[in-house]
């Protein structure tokens, strides 16, 4: 009898562990990636633009509008290559943020590249193509390259984990669902 009730409990556990598991991976967030990498000398320094696509998801979404606070750290490296080692000339990382203010209805956006102000809005979208895109970032001072030297541009994004009080991380396991992190996306440009 008691060989029976655990076989009809694991058949159980199995099956509900199973038909779960799709459903998870369904709702983890879709690939993100970077596109529309572009390189401008501009002044004095070399500028770089890029978008992310794929990078909010609907749970993410959700809990944006709950109030949760997300951040994506972008990642950004020049490198000289020479025979044996790359030598980094630029490496640094900056962090896109966004807050939604429930009594006002605004979303505010943080942004390195524009520290004088916060960004405001009310259309959630806005905020998202603010959060995602990179406009003329300025990386290396043009001072530093040499006429027809070959380098190599890097950048990687990757939503910075939420930082929940203790007790908030047992109830709200789901949050880590809708991390993501692109891969290096290296441009080889020659000066």
């Amino acid at each position: 009898m008691k060989s029976w009730v655990n076989r009809k409990f694991l058949s159980l556990f199995f099956l509900a562990v199973f038909t779960a598991c799709p459903s998870i991976c369904a709702s983890a967030p879709n690939k993100a990636e970077i596109s529309n990498i572009e390189i401008d000398k501009n002044g004095k320094n070399l500028e770089v633009s890029f978008h992310l696509i794929d990078c909010f998801n609907s749970d993410m979404e959700e809990a944006i509008l709950d109030g949760v606070p997300a951040s994506f750290r972008i990642i950004v490296s020049v490198e000289k290559p020479s025979m044996f080692i790359k030598s980094k000339m630029a490496d640094f990382s900056l962090r896109h943020t966004i807050r939604y203010n429930r009594l006002n209805n605004e979303f505010q956006v943080d942004l390195p590249e524009n520290p004088q102000k916060t960004l405001v809005t009310s259309n959630f979208d806005e905020a998202k193509k603010w959060m995602s895109t990179v406009e003329n970032l300025p990386v290396v001072p043009t001072c530093w390259l040499k006429k027809d030297q070959e380098y190599y541009l890097r950048v990687k994004a990757e939503l910075s984990k939420v930082e929940l009080p203790l007790f908030f991380r047992y109830i709200l396991f789901w949050v880590s669902l809708w991390d993501f992190e692109t891969d290096w996306y290296t441009l080889v440009f020659l000066y």
